[in-house]
């Protein structure tokens, strides 16, 4: 029920958003939105072009719609800093917030829960600043890779 509600919080943002730049709307953008919003952390274009692909919906368009929903900040672009050359991409809207540690070594990114630091950045006041949401990058050596 709560993705229900996130889902028409969203799909409300981007009508908004495409009626101010004339654009239409499409029923694969709809889908792919949809498919964004039932998942959690983080995703890239692949991933969604998976989620998608029954439904016959061409990589171009998978990328355009996450350019779309970029600009209408409705997802925002993880510039990874490591080894990665795919883009990632979270959803930006609701309390997804993110903490991932990346191995420098073999480049292997797993999502954790740290209550204290979640609590420590949620408590932290910034100058002329509201934050919306956080992603945090720990990088180091994986169990895998130190052995």
């Amino acid at each position: 029920m709560q993705n229900n509600e996130k889902y028409h919080e969203v799909e409300q943002i981007l009508m908004e958003y495409q009626g101010l730049h004339h654009l239409r709307n499409t029923p694969e953008r709809l889908k792919i939105l949809h498919q964004i919003v039932d998942h959690t952390g983080a995703f890239s274009a692949a991933d969604v072009q998976k989620w998608v692909k029954d439904d016959f919906i061409s990589p171009a368009t998978v990328y355009n719609t996450l350019a779309l929903l970029e600009k209408a900040r409705i997802v925002h672009c993880l510039r990874k800093q490591h080894s990665s050359r795919t883009l990632q991409y979270e959803l930006a809207v609701g309390e997804q917030c993110t903490m991932q540690i990346v191995c420098t070594r073999c480049g292997r990114v797993s999502m954790v829960k740290d209550k204290s630091a979640e609590t420590a950045l949620k408590m932290k006041n910034y100058p002329n600043f509201i934050m919306q949401h956080y992603s945090v990058y720990v990088f180091g050596e994986c169990k895998h890779c130190k052995k």
